[in-house]
Order: C-alpha cells, then sequence, then structure tokens
C-alpha cells in the first residue's frame, strides 16, 4: 500500500497550461481554481464560497496531452498526489509551496461533451524488408482519414455544424432516433 496525500480535484482551468524543460524531464504546469457551492442557512439559497487555487503538474505524455487538451475555463478534474516543495523567493526568503502532481487529468463531462482523439500508435515494421521500411499501422492509416479509415469526415462536418447552429438535446436526440421517432423533451438523457 502506498503512502502518501492522494487528493481528487474538481474546477476549472484558471490558466493556459504552460510547458517547460526541467533537469527531471518535460512538465506542464496547470493551475486549476475550484469554487465550493455552499447553502446560506438563513435564506436557503445556494451561492458560491471563495475560489482556491492550486497548483498542479504533469510530467512527460501526461503533460503534452494536457498541453493539447486543456484551455483557459475548461471543466477539469485532477487525481494526483501532494508534493511539498521549498524554493527561495526573489527577496531571499525561503517559501514552502504545496502542489499537486497529477496522475490523470480529464476535462469534466457533468458540465460539457468532450471529444477524445486516441493517440496513434507507433509505426510498425512491414515484413521482408530488413532495411527498416518503415509504414504506419493500419490503424494510423484510419485515423489520418485514408480510404478504407474507421472515421466518418461527413458525420463530423454535420455534427459540428449542429453544434454551431445550435441544436438543443432534444434536438440532438431526435435527430439520432431517427425521423419517424419522437423524443419527450422532458426525458432526461
Amino acid at each position: 500500500m502506498s503512502q502518501g496525500g492522494y487528493v481528487t480535484l474538481v474546477g476549472f482551468v484558471a490558466q493556459d497550461p504552460r510547458q517547460h524543460e526541467t533537469k527531471g524531464g518535460r512538465v506542464t504546469k496547470l493551475r486549476i481554481g475550484a469554487t465550493p457551492r455552499v447553502q446560506d442557512r438563513a435564506t436557503q439559497e445556494w451561492r458560491d464560497a471563495d475560489t482556491s487555487y492550486y497548483d498542479v503538474s504533469c510530467w512527460r505524455r501526461l503533460g503534452d496531452h494536457v498541453q493539447a487538451s486543456m484551455r483557459k475555463g475548461d471543466p477539469v478534474f485532477v487525481k494526483g498526489r501532494f508534493r511539498a516543495r521549498s524554493y527561495e523567493d526573489k527577496t531571499g526568503q525561503l517559501r514552502n509551496v504545496i502542489d499537486i502532481q497529477a496522475d490523470t487529468v480529464g476535462h469534466d463531462l457533468n458540465r460539457g461533451i468532450a471529444n477524445y482523439m486516441r493517440q496513434p500508435p507507433p509505426p510498425v515494421r512491414t515484413e521482408g524488408d530488413p532495411a527498416g521500411d518503415w509504414q504506419a499501422a493500419p490503424e494510423t492509416a484510419a485515423v489520418a482519414g485514408e480510404s478504407g479509415g474507421f472515421i466518418d469526415e461527413e458525420a463530423i462536418e454535420r455534427f459540428g455544424q449542429d453544434l454551431e447552429e445550435g441544436l438543443n438535446e432534444a434536438g440532438f436526440a431526435a435527430q439520432a432516433l431517427g425521423a419517424d421517432e419522437e423524443v419527450d423533451a422532458t426525458t432526461p438523457f
């Protein structure tokens, strides 16, 4: 059993991710804001409490994916470990900081829709060519949209146009079910 302070943080991306190289490798820094909702006992109304901000470190491949996927304002969740570190600030004072070293980062799908894009597999060696003639794996060709692929480019284009036209959830459901079936707009999805 591992020891340490694990945390799951749900919030929003407060700043666009920043990536840089260190002695330990490539790291992406992410600033997360979390605003809890509290109920005022006197009025029974819900309101936002004070926002807390957290620094999150995402290393190597996770950091690359965070850099490519996250933008300021995105709803996000982070699972990781607390990490304490010390540094000397510009005035020479010793500062102690606790940040989160992320194991997992993702969009919070309770607050919106996200499109997942799987990383293409590494290239494979073609048989019978000892010189090392490399070619992309069949899955890579499909992702790239070459003939015989699994991605329906026209469907993606139609989906994007529908999003721009502002269809609501009931409209999407009706479109998915087909023209001959109706959707009850009050039915939760």
